[in-house]
This record gives structure tokens, sequence and C-alpha cells, in this order.
């Protein structure tokens, strides 16, 4: 995960600079993801004892250092289209006269996140150009840590937090007693994370700054939450109910419900899958047979596309982009793959026999699709291009993988493995198991930060 930062930069007496206009641009052939921060010194740092100067150099003399901190302001997470593409460069404008201290900061993921370069144009109050900075890529520093995976511990009430570079566990969030996490889904800025409880009937939000939480959604009477996604603008939170039939709409701003979409009785939606854009969102009815298309403007259905009789749909992911949606079906043990712009199926894989597909993702540069084989104690991977089976990468005997995840930047697949109960990363490049991650019980979900801006 590039980073191009400025460092603390002094603001001068003369020819103060008065603000700033910052130009991101992708220098690449890959899209980019990149949140622009700038911070600025909190305060005045004060020394522990009077600055005096030394007679005779007339220097200030040596003394004691003291300490400071920064205020850090995100001011857009945006994305970043190849070169040459429209929405390939970004620019905003920042007033900085009344700072003593500032720098800017570029958080970058994706395929694309290496190429991508920051132009900073100092003016003064006259809108004269005082000074002109550039940061590119050969001058960024890498953070591989500002990716964590959350896995959401069924039993055991709590979710593990896990720091991707290192394979490591930072935190454990201990959840109530009896809440039974199910899965998880995070905000684009990966400030926030959302866990539908089952044993409670809530959903609960996690700040991913302090891994607290800070909003709790209790549903209404008889609902028990299952799937969530969050909308790619990042504006609302689709979550999916059994026993009552219906997705509840959340909003990230507030944490209310401000709208309930129904759905045929006994529908059971088992997942949901955002376009790119965010304008749909697209609802596996496993007990129906078919995919619920809902315009997110409106939050209603607009079309449903019906798949083959006896098909129950139990996931879906949507290419990057946005022209196919690949659906597993437990019945016929296949994937069906959707041409979005007819809603017509123009492609099936068929799976080995109970293999009894759980979930999917499509890598984000949409060459490979990963299904978690619960049946098959194994992860199918398919050649997008040609819509086969590429090869399979075997789990151990009974591991009954429950959810799978990839990486903003393609290089690992994580699987949650609910029997044994831990995390496996796999190697994409090789496609071989790289590490296993003791979680909890009943690892059951897990979603990994799309990029954290602190």
């Amino acid at each position: 995960m590039p980073v191009l930062d400025t460092g603390l930069l002094f603001n001068r007496e003369l020819r103060r600079t008065s603000f700033l206009t910052l130009t991101v641009m992708n220098m690449g052939r890959q899209p980019a993801v990149a949140g622009i921060q700038v911070y600025s010194m909190n305060g005045e740092m004060q020394s522990h004892q009077e600055q005096q100067d030394d007679s005779e150099t007339g220097r200030p003399a040596r003394q004691d250092g003291s300490y400071g901190s920064l205020n850090l302001e995100t001011l857009k997470l945006i994305r970043l289209q190849p070169l040459g593409q429209d929405e390939s460069v970004y620019s905003i404008h920042y007033p900085v006269e009344t700072f003593e201290t500032y720098g800017v900061r570029i958080v970058t993921n994706g395929l694309g996140a290496g190429d991508v370069s920051l132009s900073i144009m100092e003016f003064d109050e006259g809108m004269e150009v005082i000074k002109e900075r550039r940061l590119g890529a050969a001058g960024a520093s890498f953070v591989d840590e500002l990716m964590l995976a959350y896995v959401a511990n069924h039993t055991q009430h709590t979710l593990s937090v896990i720091q991707t570079s290192t394979l490591t566990r930072v935190a454990t969030i201990m959840l109530p007693a009896g809440s039974s996490p199910r899965l998880v889904a995070i905000t684009p800025d990966g400030s926030l994370v959302y866990v539908t409880c089952q044993g409670d009937k809530t959903v609960r939000v996690i700040d991913s700054r302090t891994q607290e939480i800070c909003a709790e959604i209790t549903l209404p009477m008889g609902a028990v939450p299952f799937a969530v996604a969050v909308s790619p603008i990042g504006n609302k939170v689709y979550v999916t109910t059994l026993i009552e039939d219906y997705v509840i709409v959340i909003d990230t701003a507030t944490q209310t419900i401000t709208k309930i979409i129904s759905l045929p009785k006994g529908a059971d939606c088992s997942s949901i899958a955002f376009s790119p854009d965010g304008s749909t969102a697209y609802l596996c009815l496993i007990n129906y047979g078919s995919i619920a298309v809902v315009d997110t403007a409106t939050d209603a259905i607009k079309q449903t596309i019906k798949l083959p009789g006896g098909s129950q749909p139990s996931a879906i992911a949507i290419m990057p982009n946005g022209a196919f949606a690949y659906v597993t079906d437990i019945h016929y043990e296949k994937v069906y793959v959707i041409r979005l712009s007819s809603n017509s199926i123009i492609a099936t894989i068929i799976l080995d026999e109970s293999s009894d597909p759980q979930n999917l993702v499509i890598t984000p540069d949409g060459a490979l699709a990963y299904i978690a084989s619960r049946g098959g104690d194994e992860i199918v991977v398919v050649n997008t291009a040609r819509n086969e089976i590429l090869t399979t990468i075997e789990l151990p005997e009974g591991s009954n993988a429950s959810d799978i995840a990839v990486s903003a930047d393609g290089a690992k697949i994580y699987v949650t493995v609910l029997t044994f109960g831990y995390m496996a990363v796999i190697d994409i490049q090789s496609q071989l198991p790289v590490a296993i991650l003791p979680t909890g019980s009943f690892p059951s979900g897990i979603a990994i930060t799309p990029i954290l801006l602190h």
C-alpha cells in the first residue's frame, strides 16, 4: 500500500501560503483508490524550559524536547481510472492560511496504487504560485499493515482483527454474550465494520480506529440478520433477514434504518452484491431460484432475473467492470455467468457433485473467481476469460469453508475454516496456501479493509 507524504511543512511568515491545490493522478494502466489527507500540528509545542539565546553565537540554546500531536483530516476518498480515461485525475483546493504547519498525505490501494502521483501547488493570498511540489511512486513508502481482516467467530461471540501483512492478531473485539456474529462488511474508507449478530438480532458497528462498538441497530421484531453489504459509495448498508422476508437499509451517517425492502414470502435472501458504481444491488433469493435487482436510488426492486427451475442461488459476485455477475447454485452444483446488460445467463460452470458452493469472490483485475466449496473441502478457481475451472485448492477434510475474501491489491485470498477455527491464506500467483492463523470458534464470516485512512 504506497503512501505519498510531504512530511510536516512550516508556513513562512513572509509571502505566506494561503491555500493549496492538490492534484492526484493515476499514471498507470490499472485503477486505483486514493485517500487524500491533510494534517497539521495541534497547538504550539511548548518547551520544558524557556528558550534562551547563546551569548556567543546568538543561536537558540539547547533545550529539552517536547511532545505534540497531529490533527489528521481526510478530505476525500477517490477512485482513479487508468491513464487516459475519464476520472484518472482529481483536483481539490484546501485553505492553509491559518496553519503554522501542514502536510499532505495520499494513501493508495488497488492494482494501480504504485502508479499514483501527487502535485501540490502553493498559492499566496494574491493567487500567485509560491511553489510546486511533486510526489511519485518512487518516493512513496509502503505500509502493508494498513489492511486488516475482521473475522466473525460465531459461537465465541467475538471478532478477530488480523494484520494482513504479518498475519498476526492485533485485537479481539468482545461482543455481548449470545450475540452470535455471522457475516461482516466494511465501508469503502475502512472506517466502519458492520457485523450481523443473529443471536440477539442486531447489527453492530465497529470503529476500526478504536476497535470498539460505536453503534448498535436492533432489527424489527422477529427478523434475524444474515448477509450484509456496504454500497461502494459508502452511504448505505443492506442487510438481509431470515424468518421475516425483507432487506433493511441502514444510513451510514446516522446508523438508522431508513427503509425496509419487502421480498417474496420465504425468499431467504442469502447474498448481496452491489454494482461497482453503487447504482444497483443484486439479491440472491435462495428459495425462489432468482436474483432480485434493486435500484439503490429508490431502494425498490425493479426487476427479477430467473434462474433454471429448482436453482438455489447461494452467493453472487460482480465483475469489477460491472458487465457480468457470477452466481453459485447449491442445488445443481453450478456457477451461472449472467450478462448484466441483458440479465441473461451466458455460461454455466459445472462443479463436482456435493460441492455445496457457499461463497465466492472475484479478483480486482477480474481475471479469476474463487469459490468456497464447503462440501468438497476445496477452493475452486475459475478462469473468467474462458469461464472454466482453472484449478482447485484442497483444504483439510471436514474443513467446512464458510466465507472467502480477497485483498484489495489482488495478492491473496482469505478463507474462514469453520470446523477447525482458523483462517487460511492463499497466494494468488502460486495458487497455494501460504499460512493459517487460528481465530476463534466457528469463524463464519470475513471481510478485509479496502483501505485505512488512520
